[in-house]
């Protein structure tokens, strides 16, 4: 289409010059004395540009099956071409001695009657929205506000601007369901500029008055040329369309746009399309998993729930579904996520240079978005595996207007642990369950309201004796309203809560249930503006209320011998406030800076030791304490938070990017195990446990090669951390009155290079990352038992130096696809028993340096094999078959190091999750 246009463009330029020389030249009065009839056409245009002075301009490729049509000798060349074309897609346009031909396109060399009007009453007025499907494709038609010109045209002539600039702003959706679009790029090759749209599927972008051609692109829809006529600031809404391509193509999209050119600095991002193409456990997609084969992602083993970022812990991690926080995201002790992939949209992992608008997690952000029902139809999906089952059920309520989008997932699991011989799993159980829902309503086109709501729960009981129960539910209630084509709002209204449960009533005498809560509360603004063409600012506040249960401990039954233990509640306030803005220097230079100022305080009823400085703290050292009521004000923490970012553009194809970032964490998760677990407890910052204060430098080289079909990536950061929490040596969390003393306060750094190489589209796809870090903490009190290693830096839990991941994908057909991933990584870091003695008639173990050793390294290679049924398009029922294998090596990778003492001395035991292949298929549906 852009070809076809510069051809346009140099034929009209040239007849401009062509007419001057020939303007008493008049085609009506030229005949053709000759019968060309049935001759190839592009024969008679040579014969016809010889004799005569007559210039023909087209393409070779249109008229290679076109013959001429002639009734009679002599007869009028204009009649000719009418006759030769009738009934093709072919056009022409007569100017003097040029003849342009087109396809598929009809030039109209004449201005409406009333174009230079103040009043055109064909012209829609700019502040009406322009719904627009497609313009200038072929056999495709779009409303158009001014039909006899083909333009779109935003604001009416008389519209009076300060400047020569105008604001546009839409929303980019799906034609098929009505689905904003994330991610979809929109272009001006004449300004060579462009913007991308958000997670709402809105964008903003700054033209020049008069006419402009935008190109909305997005991988899997047709692509999109408008042209527009712009006056004023206005709306131009578009749906694109879905596409067939050749083979089922996957393009990798690790950001939203070409990375040489974004802004955003250690951002990636995957589509749910690509997460369904990978290797899943026993045939469950899962996106958290998916994000360990990125640069920079780790997990301490096979099977633990979490992650680790650049070298921080899995509680320095602020996952988000729609913007409701998750405190634990997995299923069964880590081998599931708990999000049903049938109901996200896509996630962006923020690594480094994490916008002013999030705060509370030091290392890195999780945004996971939900998708909004079928605005168009009803349909139904799900899928069936071993031990999974799932289905989602979406569409319109008012078309076009209000949608809804419902999701469940269970397992039936048991069933295996029936096939065990241990007769202690034989009769144990294990379930989870998790819903998603989403009601999304277009009020007007300048507002609209959406509301979110998830639960999940698990459930283990392990012989028929202790069971663990934990669940999560949140829920969001999103307002967003349009100002102006320069500026949208958003406010929220959102709730969060995490409770888990353990019992035992085997034993009467010892039957007990134990109980931790927390509950999350906060409302949220945000507000995008766009002033001009150089500047984009984003600003807003939060408010957030924590409300903790940290233990109640009470016997099950009036039998138990358990005595009660309820640990004080806990309560806090946390704020921000922040503002950035993203300023374009120069065509090359792209500043990002962001100030969020964010805030704690501590409230009551909380009792406050003090103890004395000249002794190691423990309870027998308290000196004092001070009560505070409930909702005083115990301890304020506060300060600023600096965001920078710039990206330097050296050439079309290469750049380089620099961030700083510094960032507050007032709630940690206490836990002695290297993986988040059910009974893990969080902790606010009180008047003695400090907020850990992470900052955090990282400078990036990004080079495209091959039109920007293969991206690489070369990032290095260095990482701080302030009032990194760590523990005493025996130290016991649970039900702890006394967590204060048992608690020491470092400092930690994390450093690294990270490098990806990733071919985007092509029968082979996929990408290689390699990344080398390592992360260290240092505890070093006033006191020898307030020291950890003597006081030196000591690998962290999560320490793994070495991480190799590649993923593979191959297209043999349309219908066939096959995935493979391998990864490697360093074993992680562990405390070894190196000798024994005896303390007055009792065995003692004596231990390594903390974290002095290591397990042996992890290494898999996981493959999957994807078939879809039929590719027919209005097909009322599809289906797909997933075919994997999980752990193809079968290769005993060790999660963990044991020790067990006999009378035989200490045996070292290697625990292991999955040492042999795991089979794995899973049929999924839609309708």
């Amino acid at each position: 289409m852009m070809r076809l246009s510069i051809q346009l463009i140099f034929a009209c330029l040239f007849t401009c010059f062509a007419s001057a020389q020939t303007k008493d030249f008049n085609i009506s009065n030229f005949n053709v004395k000759v019968n060309y009839d049935s001759t190839a056409f592009l024969s008679f245009i040579q014969n016809v540009e010889k004799e005569h002075t007559v210039k023909f301009y087209f393409n070779k490729s249109w008229l290679d099956k076109i013959k001429v049509k002639q009734k009679q000798v002599p007869t009028n060349l204009q009649q000719i071409l009418f006759d030769s074309f009738k009934g093709t897609k072919l056009d022409f346009l007569i100017d003097g001695s040029n003849i342009i031909i087109t396809s598929n396109y009809k030039i109209n060399n004449k201005l409406p009657e009333d174009f230079f009007s103040q009043t055109n009453n064909k012209v829609k007025n700019s502040s009406d929205t322009i719904d627009l499907k497609y313009a200038f494709l072929k056999e495709e038609k779009t409303k158009n506000t001014n039909p006899d010109n083909g333009i779109i045209v935003i604001g009416i002539p008389s519209n009076k601007l300060a400047g020569n600039k105008a604001v546009v702003s839409g929303i980019v959706r799906s034609e098929e369901n009505g689905e904003p679009i994330v991610g979809a790029q929109i272009y001006v090759k004449s300004l060579d500029k462009g913007t991308v749209t958000d997670t709402y599927g809105y964008y903003v972008i700054n033209l020049p008055r008069g006419n402009n051609v935008l190109d909305f692109k997005y991988f899997g829809k047709k692509e999109v040329s408008i042209p527009v006529m712009v006056y004023k600031d206005g709306t131009l809404n578009v749906n694109l369309k879905e596409k067939q391509v050749q083979l089922r193509e996957v393009i990798v999209t690790a950001d939203k746009t070409n990375k040489v050119r974004n802004l955003n600095m250690g951002l990636q991002r995957l589509s749910i399309e690509e997460i369904k193409l990978m290797p899943s456990l026993m045939g469950e997609v899962d996106i958290i998993k998916s994000a360990l084969l990125l640069p920079g992602v780790q997990t301490v083993g096979e099977g633990a729930s979490g992650f680790n970022v650049r070298g921080g812990s899995v509680d320095q991690n602020l996952i988000l579904f729609d913007d409701a926080p998750i405190f634990n995201s997995s299923h069964l002790f880590g081998f599931f996520s708990i999000f049903n992939p049938e109901i996200i949209k896509d996630y962006e992992l923020y690594k480094s240079a994490i916008p002013a608008k999030f705060g509370g997690r030091v290392s890195s952000v999780f945004d996971i978005n939900a998708k909004q029902g079928n605005l168009k139809k009803y349909s139904v999906s799900g899928g069936i595996s071993p031990i999974t089952g799932k289905v989602t059920v979406e569409g319109p309520i008012i078309k076009d207007k209000l949608s809804f989008i419902i999701g469940g997932r269970a397992t039936y699991s048991d069933w295996v642990l029936k096939q065990i011989k241990s007769a202690s799993l034989k009769n144990s159980k294990a379930d989870f369950y998790d819903l998603s829902a989403k009601l999304s309503y277009d009020i007007d086109k300048n507002n609209s309201l959406s509301f979110t709501a998830y639960k999940s729960n698990d459930y283990f009981k392990l012989n028929s004796d202790t069971a663990y129960s934990y669940d999560n539910q949140c829920a969001r209630l999103l307002f967003k309203h349009t100002f102006t084509p320069k500026m949208y709002g958003k406010i929220s209204a959102i709730y969060s809560n995490y409770q888990y449960n353990i019992s035992s009533e085997k034993k009467a005498a010892l039957s007990f249930n134990l109980k931790y809560n927390i509950g999350y509360k906060s409302i949220k603004t945000d507000f995008n503006y766009l002033p001009d063409s150089k500047h984009k600012f984003n600003f807003g506040s939060e408010i957030i209320r924590y409300d903790l249960t940290p233990g109640d401990f009470t016997p099950l039954s009036a039998s138990s011998d358990i005595i009660e233990l309820k640990l004080p509640k806990e309560q806090g306030i946390e704020t921000g406030l922040f503002i950035n803005d993203e300023f374009t220097v120069t065509d090359k230079l792209t500043i990002s800076a962001g100030l969020r100022y964010a805030s704690f305080f501590a409230l009551g009823p909380n009792k406050v030791y003090s103890y004395n400085t000249d002794l190691p703290r423990s309870s027998d050292t308290r000196i004092d304490s001070t009560f505070y009521s409930s909702n005083k004000v115990v301890k304020t923490y506060a300060g600023p938070e600096v965001r920078l970012s710039a990206r330097y553009i050296l050439g079309n194809d290469n750049s380089i990017k620099l961030s700083y970032s510094r960032i507050h964490q007032f709630l940690h998760m206490l836990t002695n195990s290297t993986a988040i677990s059910p009974t893990d407890i969080w902790k606010l910052s009180d008047a003695n446990i400090k907020p850990l204060i992470g900052d955090q430098v990282s400078l990036g080289y990004y080079h495209n090669f091959l039109s920007n079909t293969i991206e690489t990536t070369a990032e290095i950061y260095y990482k701080k951390t302030q009032n990194t929490l760590d523990y005493k040596g025996g130290a016991k969390l649970l039900l702890n009155p006394n967590l204060d003393v048992d608690l020491l306060s470092g400092i930690g750094r994390a450093y690294g290079m990270e490098f990806m190489i990733k071919k985007k589209s092509g029968t082979i796809n996929g990408w290689l990352s390699y990344t080398y870090s390592r992360s260290e903490l240092k505890v070093d009190g006033k006191f020898a038992s307030e020291k950890i290693n003597n006081g030196q830096f000591y690998p962290s839990d999560y320490d793994k130096p070495h991480d190799f991941n590649l993923v593979v994908n191959y297209k043999y057909s349309r219908r066939i696809s096959l995935t493979n991933t391998f990864t490697y990584s360093t074993g992680r870091p562990i405390t070894y028993p190196v000798a024994k003695y005896d303390f007055r008639g009792i065995e003692v173990m004596h231990y390594s340096n903390r974290n002095e050793y290591r397990i042996p390294y992890y290494m898999r290679w996981d493959f999957s094999l994807n078939v879809d049924e039929s590719l027919i398009s209005k097909k009322i029922f599809s289906g797909s078959w997933s075919f994997g294998v999980y752990n193809l090596l079968g290769r005993d990778n060790v999660y963990s190091v044991y020790f067990k003492t006999s009378s035989k001395g200490v045996k070292a035991y290697r625990l292991s999750i999955f040492a042999q292949p795991i089979l794995n298929i899973t049929y999924n549906f839609k309708f």
